[in-house]
This record gives structure tokens, C-alpha cells and sequence, in this order.
């Protein structure tokens, strides 16, 4: 009974360690973080919300595949413009994008209820794309920043990376709740989500202010070819191209694949909410193990579930069991190479360069949409069809996993001494 008590107590200890990783003990984050959580988990939400209903808006506009495709690829690609253009604007000058990005966004979404035609439908997906990548990367980007001390700010990061996730699972399954009542009129009723966020990102003033600014010398700009030299975050980045090539399918073709194996659009919403419950979960996992400082064989582990997602999703035409069982693991690389590519950009670069390596990891992640009017359209053609489009896109998800592979960890002087002697 003597020793029970410091037992306890280092018990005690140890898992509030833990809680704090994931953002769970609400005494360690400030209430200026909270105000950021709350406003970023309604733009995640929105973007989610968006993401996943490019494919059955496209088709109340009766768009076949191949234009669903250039619709989710115009999106995602303004998208990556803006989170690479970011790194211009200095982190005294977010909160006033943020609140101005919000209200535009709020403003546009309902337009889908008058639009008429595909220009409009496109003009649309371009200009929410750009917006939603302003949204999402400048609360990115400030998270974390509302306090100085670096141990707290590490906090912070991990309670905004935990709580803002939950609304990739919350998006989908409310949107196949009320798929009901029709797409074009869901896009009406989420659009008030952007306007309930400005208030929040607004009263971050006073005691609530960001307390992180940018420093003497804070340039806030590097060049890409710079960004690359960091090996870490070339296993980044070539991570995120392997794995949203399933993902990014799935984003795009869910709802138009499913209805083609017999599945309605809101068992496929469903289907999405539940995939994100594995991303969420991996991204807990994560947060518990960090920090981890040999990153490299969670990137390798990473793409090879991108790699499976991509095999299973071909092999859907064989049994709908195998398009379940993509969705159930391809969101378990972006847990993955998200959270760490995020680390990453965040811990081996300089403080004034971490705006643009958040930025342009952000910015590299879409750049696999480009393929996705290529699969609308391959997909359609009677010479391939889908399950011969979704083969070929393994192939190509295969030659990132070998590429990943094969970028193997620079040895440093040392280690080199230590083989040298042997």
C-alpha cells in the first residue's frame, strides 16, 4: 500500500502524456486553440462535405464520368493554387483571409440551385476550390500558433489535428442522411456552416490573439527545389501522390462506380463516413507514437495499403466485397502520410520556412486530381471500361511504391565511418 500511491501517480502521468498527444486534456489547450478548432472543424467539414459530393452533383447536372472528372480535377487544383499560395501571407495577416475566404464561401455554395448549365457548374468547382484551400490552409497554418512556447505549441497541433478530423467521418454520413433531399439543396443548407465559422475565427483578439507572429527576418518563402533537398519530405510527399490515386477514385467515381455495381448513392456516403472512421483512428494511433523519429517505414507502409486500395478497387468488378473493402482501407495512408507529412513540414525546416513546406506539401497532395478526367474518361470508353481503367491506375499507384522504396534514407557522416570500418 506504501508504494501504491506514486504507482498511481506515475500512471497518471504517463496517460495524461498520452492524452495530450491527441488533444484530449482540455487544460493543455488554450482557449485561443479552441476557437480555431471549432472554426477549422467547420471548414473541414465543407471541404469533406465538397470533396465527396463532386460526383452525384455532377450527375444532377447529367454529367457522365468523364466530366465528373474534370470537375473534381478543376476543384482540387484550385485548390492546391491557393494552398501553395499561401506561403505569401504572413501569419499576422490570416486571420483576415480566413474570414473573408469563409464568407465568399458561404456565398457561392448556394449557387448550385440556379445553376444551369456545365460552365457555370466548373466556374463554381473552381472558384470553392480556391476558396476551401484558402480556408483549410491558413487554419492549418495556424494551428498551433496561439502560444509562444514550443512545447505548448506542439500541444495545440495535436488537439487541432485530433478534433478537426472527426469531421471527415461526421460530412459523409450526414450527407447520405439527407441525401433525401437532393444534392443541389444540401449544398443550401451547409452553406450556413460558413458564416457560423466567422464569428470564432473573428474573436480571436485580446487575450484570445494569435501569440505567435512572424519574427525579425521572417521571409515566409523558399524555393521549391530547397523544399526537396529534405529527403523526409520527399517520403512525404511521394506517399501522398501513391495514395490519393485510389483515394482521389473513390472521391471522384464512388457514387458513379457504386451505381454501376448496383450500390445507391447513400449507401456509398455511408461507405465514406466509415472509411474516414479508419483515417481518424490511424491519425490517433499516430499521435499516441510520436514523436517517431524514424518516419520512413510508416511512408513504405502507407503506400503499400495505398497499393491494396488500388488492387481492391479493380477488382470490384469481380465482387462488390472487394469495392467495400477498398473504401475500408484507403483512407488509412492519409492518417498516415498526412500527419507525418505535416510533422515533417513543421519540424526539419526553418521557422520562417515553414509556411511554404506546409504550403506546398498542401498543394502537393492534389496534384494527382490532374488524373482524374482521364479515368472519367477511359472509364467510359468500351474499349476499357472501368474495371480495365481501374487496373491500370494499380500499375501506375505500383510505380510510386517502387519509387518510395527505392528512396532510401541518406546515411549520415558517421554511420558512413561506421561501415567504412567494418
Amino acid at each position: 500500500m506504501v508504494n501504491e500511491g506514486p504507482m498511481n501517480s506515475q500512471a497518471y502521468t504517463q496517460r495524461n502524456k498520452k492524452l495530450r498527444k491527441v488533444g484530449l486534456d482540455l487544460g493543455q489547450v488554450s482557449g485561443t486553440e479552441w476557437l480555431i478548432i471549432i472554426a477549422a472543424f467547420i471548414g473541414r467539414y465543407l471541404l469533406q462535405f465538397y470533396q465527396t459530393s463532386i460526383g452525384s452533383i455532377g450527375l444532377a447536372f447529367g454529367m457522365d464520368s468523364f466530366e465528373v472528372g474534370i470537375g473534381f480535377a478543376l476543384f482540387t487544383v484550385a485548390f492546391a493554387i491557393a494552398a501553395f499560395l499561401m506561403r505569401k501571407f504572413r501569419p499576422s495577416q490570416l486571420k483576415t483571409v480566413e474570414i473573408i475566404s469563409l464568407a465568399f464561401l458561404g456565398i457561392t455554395m448556394p449557387i448550385y440551385i440556379v445553376a444551369t448549365g456545365f460552365a457555370e457548374v466548373y466556374t463554381l468547382m473552381v472558384i470553392d476550390g480556391f476558396i476551401t484551400g484558402l480556408v483549410m490552409d491558413s487554419f492549418m497554418t495556424m494551428a498551433g500558433m496561439a502560444s509562444k512556447d514550443q512545447s505548448k505549441r506542439q500541444v495545440e497541433q495535436a488537439s487541432f489535428s485530433f478534433w478537426v478530423a472527426l469531421a471527415l467521418i461526421v460530412a459523409p454520413f450526414t450527407t447520405g442522411y439527407l441525401m433525401h433531399l437532393g444534392i443541389k439543396e444540401i449544398f443550401l443548407i451547409f452553406a450556413v456552416m460558413a458564416f457560423i465559422a466567422i464569428p470564432f475565427v473573428a474573436s480571436m483578439r485580446g487575450k484570445y490573439s494569435l501569440q505567435y507572429m512572424e519574427s525579425r527576418g521572417h521571409r515566409g518563402n523558399i524555393s521549391i527545389a530547397s523544399l526537396l533537398r529534405n529527403r523526409q519530405f520527399n517520403w512525404a510527399v511521394l506517399a501522398a501522390f501513391a495514395y490519393t490515386i485510389p483515394f482521389y477514385i473513390i472521391f471522384s467515381y464512388g457514387v458513379i462506380y457504386g451505381g454501376i455495381l448496383g450500390i445507391s448513392a447513400t449507401t456509398v456516403f455511408y461507405l465514406f463516413a466509415v472509411m474516414f472512421v479508419s483515417d481518424v483512428v490511424t491519425r490517433f494511433i499516430i499521435r499516441i507514437k510520436s514523436p517517431i523519429q524514424n518516419r520512413r517505414p510508416y511512408m513504405v507502409f502507407a503506400v503499400s495499403i495505398a497499393l491494396v486500395s488500388a488492387i481492391f478497387l479493380a477488382l470490384s468488378s469481380v465482387s462488390i466485397a472487394f469495392f467495400v473493402l477498398a473504401f475500408l482501407i484507403a483512407a488509412i495512408p492519409d492518417g498516415i502520410a498526412w500527419t507525418l507529412g505535416i510533422q515533417i513540414a513543421n519540424t526539419t525546416f526553418r521557422p520562417d520556412e515553414i509556411g511554404a513546406s506546409t504550403s506546398f506539401f498542401s498543394s502537393s497532395m492534389m496534384i494527382m486530381s490532374v488524373l482524374m478526367p482521364l479515368v472519367g474518361y477511359m472509364g467510359s470508353l468500351k474499349a476499357f471500361g472501368f474495371a480495365t481503367t481501374l487496373w491500370l491506375f494499380a500499375a501506375i499507384t505500383a510505380v510510386f511504391f517502387m519509387w518510395e522504396i527505392l528512396l532510401r534514407p541518406v546515411k549520415t557522416e558517421k554511420e558512413r565511418g561506421a561501415d567504412a570500418v567494418q
